[in-house]
């Protein structure tokens, strides 16, 4: 699948006494490969932060909201607004040695991280690649003929396209976990959304598009 990037190793080294940054409810380390095609290359591990969401059933949500994601960024990819690749990193949940069997997700780090929107209407639509990011966010909605929203876009842009991580999904029903924020969370996203040259006017939008969240550029999460 040529929108998903993956670890392609299967051991790696990590450094968790220095953290890297910190999300809403995931820490993040720095690590190296150590086996496998990516050995001596650079990778992040990601741990849930103590007391937020540190549950097994979480990584599912995880891996759900990449496989959607990705599912979606395919389609988007397939209309060639632009002709640069845009793809998601897959991350892997793999096991500590020698920590009570401890949980973490691993994927392949990014280089020049910029945030460009968030599940609450926060956008960056100041650049080219800003704008395409909100129209893929309005193409999600337009696709799933309003049932879901990908939104939280985030990722490092190199010379041949843009690598994605850790988005969100909203759905009606609120599948995908704590990040989803339901359809108030679509509607809030769409009261502050406004279309850039890479939108359709075809594509359709919520009819009500009320902000019930905050705007704020990191995550929201709900309980």
């Amino acid at each position: 699948m040529t929108e998903a990037r993956h670890n392609n190793s299967t051991r790696a080294n990590v450094d968790t006494t220095v953290e890297y940054a910190r999300g809403a409810f995931k820490k993040v380390h720095k690590g190296t490969y150590t086996e496998g095609e990516r050995t001596g290359q650079s990778c992040v591990c990601k741990i849930f932060i103590s007391g937020s969401v540190y549950k097994h059933s979480y990584f599912q949500h995880e891996m759900d909201v990449v496989q959607k994601a990705t599912e979606i960024v395919r389609m988007y990819n397939e209309l060639g607004l632009v002709n640069k690749k845009i793809i998601i990193n897959q991350p892997g949940i793999w096991v500590f040695e020698g920590r009570d069997n401890e949980l973490a997700l691993i994927e392949p780090m990014i280089d020049n991280f910029e945030k460009f929107n968030s599940n609450s209407g926060w956008t960056q639509d100041t650049t080219s690649w800003g704008q395409v990011m909100q129209a893929l966010t309005h193409f999600s909605y337009h696709q799933s003929g309003g049932q879901f929203t990908l939104c939280d876009l985030q990722g490092g842009v190199y010379t041949d396209g843009i690598i994605l991580t850790d988005p969100v999904v909203m759905s009606r029903d609120q599948r995908f976990g704590p990040t989803d924020l339901g359809g108030n969370g679509i509607e809030s996203f769409f009261s502050r959304h406004v279309c850039n040259n890479y939108c359709r006017s075809s594509w359709s939008r919520p009819i009500r598009r009320t902000g019930f969240f905050p705007v704020t550029k990191g995550t929201t999460m709900i309980q």
